[in-house]
């Protein structure tokens, strides 16, 4: 029986070789399709290579087509096979999904009518790995899976290159959201959109009007623009063009400065500096001069010992002192304290001039009287001597005279 059954194939199997090699057959089989990597990621570019062989005696043309999923892969490849030959085709195929593709090769002979159709097709089943990026690494060892910059653990969406972050947690990432914080204010008119306390900013510093103490940056909190009565959302409440909080009246069109802090405005006061001297006289005019002061200078002081004059006591209200000069007996000397050695004795002319960094000078003349106080000292104690021998003298010459005439 068995070896009835073989007979039987062998004839089966030579008749059929025999119709092909007569009327002409291409064929393709499972070995014939190959795959130019072993590996397959998502969005990376595999070459599917397929080999059709002519089974006849008779040159034959046709075409191979490729399939990912029942659906067509590039073009067709056109096949010329020479009798009892084969003929190599390929195309390059990237898979835009991840899991299994089903990857097949048809052959359409151009005589279909010789041809037999059970030997055209074959397929292979692959399994494509994850690679949302397309970087080459999949998913489940790629640190960045969708290739956004923002890595996976602090990306709420990290399978979607356009999104990373959902402020409002309700599933639409803030790119596509068009109220970021959900606070029913939508984000082209809200200056906080990822802010659901705030909405408004008015001085553009990034702190909302809710949190801000000055909401106009005009350095004037708000608190302090309600107590006055100015704008807290205008920054120049009286449009002058000085911002409220540098304005000395800032509700008040035509003044802005008070320089000597009389409260009236430099451009109504006709002595702005209130130095007495009308500005239309002043040099100075918007400078407060400097005021001079010394530590207590005594009457007198001791020739050939050392003292030093002191200013530092002197101020500039509205800036600095840059320049303390002093003049003694025609000589000039720099710096706010002076010590200095006088070899004469007698009257001695003075004087300190300070400069403030506006220009304007204060000038204290003065007069020192240096004595040599050892020479007193000296007379003092010849004078006590003198006395001392007197006193001793006229004692001695009493009690002489006394003890005679007993």
């Amino acid at each position: 029986m068995k070896k009835l059954i073989l007979i039987l194939s062998s004839l089966i199997f030579l008749s059929t070789a025999a119709y092909a090699a007569a009327n002409g057959d291409i064929s393709i089989s499972s070995t014939d399709l190959r795959f130019s990597k072993s590996y397959f990621l998502e969005g990376d570019t595999i070459r599917v290579y397929a080999t059709a062989k002519n089974n006849s005696s008779q040159d034959l043309l046709g075409v191979v087509r490729f399939y990912d999923n029942g659906i067509q892969v590039n073009g067709d490849q056109s096949i010329s096979i020479f009798a009892n030959k084969t003929d190599d085709v390929f195309v390059d195929w990237q898979p835009d999904s991840f899991g299994y593709h089903n990857i097949s090769a048809k052959i359409f002979p151009w005589k279909p009518e010789i041809d037999d159709p059970g030997n055209n097709y074959v397929d292979e089943k692959v399994y494509v790995e994850q690679d949302t990026d397309h970087d080459g690494l999949k998913n489940t060892i790629d640190p960045d899976m969708d290739g956004d910059g923002v890595d996976n653990e602090k990306d709420t969406f990290p399978l979607n290159p356009k999104e990373s972050v959902d402020t409002d947690g309700d599933g639409t990432g803030d790119n596509t959201d068009l109220d970021d914080d959900n606070d029913g204010v939508p984000d082209k008119f809200d200056e906080m959109s990822l802010d659901p306390n705030e909405t408004t900013d008015t001085d553009k510093d990034s702190i909302g009007n809710v949190k801000d103490l000055d909401d106009d940056n005009d350095g004037s909190t708000d608190i302090e623009e309600e107590n006055i009565g100015t704008n807290p959302i205008i920054a120049d409440t009286d449009g002058d063009s000085i911002n409220d909080g540098q304005d000395s009246f800032p509700l008040d069109k035509k003044e802005w400065i008070d320089t000597d802090k009389d409260k009236i405005g430099n451009n109504t006061d006709i002595d702005d500096d209130n130095d007495q001297i009308p500005d239309k006289d002043d040099p100075f005019p918007l400078n407060v001069a400097p005021t001079l002061e010394l530590k207590e200078v005594p009457e007198t002081i001791n020739v050939m010992e050392p003292y030093t004059f002191d200013a530092t006591p002197s101020v500039d209200t509205d800036g600095k002192i840059v320049s303390y000069t002093w003049k003694i007996d025609g000589e000039i000397f720099e710096g706010n304290t002076l010590m200095k050695v006088f070899r004469k004795t007698g009257q001695h002319d003075i004087s300190i001039t300070i400069t403030d960094d506006s220009g304007e000078s204060k000038t204290l003349n003065f007069q020192i009287n240096v004595i040599n106080s050892k020479i007193y000292l000296q007379l003092g104690i010849v004078l006590i001597t003198i006395l001392l021998a007197l006193s001793i003298y006229f004692r001695y010459i009493s009690a002489t005279k006394n003890s005679k005439k007993q």
